[in-house]
């Protein structure tokens, strides 16, 4: 399979880290004393609320890119088909669903437990990535 066989991660991949710099972009109007106050439910620089906020943000920018590389490592996987796809749609959920999962638990502490499901497809997404780059018995990888 070709690199635009991924294009859907290429997509969730940009558009995630599109997301992630327009909401450090809003969070930057009340950091550092900008010329908003931050939300009063967020409270101080050191609240979990905030902490778990920021961690949204970068996490949008950081899960976009590891997306990217995704899409372009697929290609030339070892896995077999069912793996590349698993990988796929494991990394596109994942890096959807654990940025809100983290804002969702700066807006209610109770939903940091719906974090782990999201996190955990990322994870088996990075793991199936991983194995299917070891080299194959017929690469000049595996002679040497």
């Amino acid at each position: 399979r070709s690199v635009s066989d991924y294009s859907g991660n290429r997509r969730v991949g940009w558009l995630c880290i599109a997301v992630g710099i327009s909401s450090g972009l809003l969070m930057g109007l009340w950091s550092f004393d900008g010329p908003l106050t931050p939300p009063a439910f967020l409270g101080d620089c050191g609240t979990t609320a905030r902490r778990l906020l920021r961690l949204g943000h970068i996490a949008w920018i950081g899960l976009g890119i590891l997306n990217l590389l995704l899409a372009r490592e697929l290609p030339v996987s070892a896995l077999s088909g069912r793996g590349k796809r698993a990988a796929s749609v494991l990394m596109n959920i994942g890096n959807v669903a654990l940025p809100l999962t983290l804002f969702a638990a700066s807006l209610w502490r109770p939903l940091k437990y719906t974090m782990a499901p999201a996190a955990t497809c990322v994870f088996i997404a990075v793991v199936l990535v991983a194995m299917g780059a070891r080299p194959s018995a017929g690469s000049g990888e595996a002679r040497r």
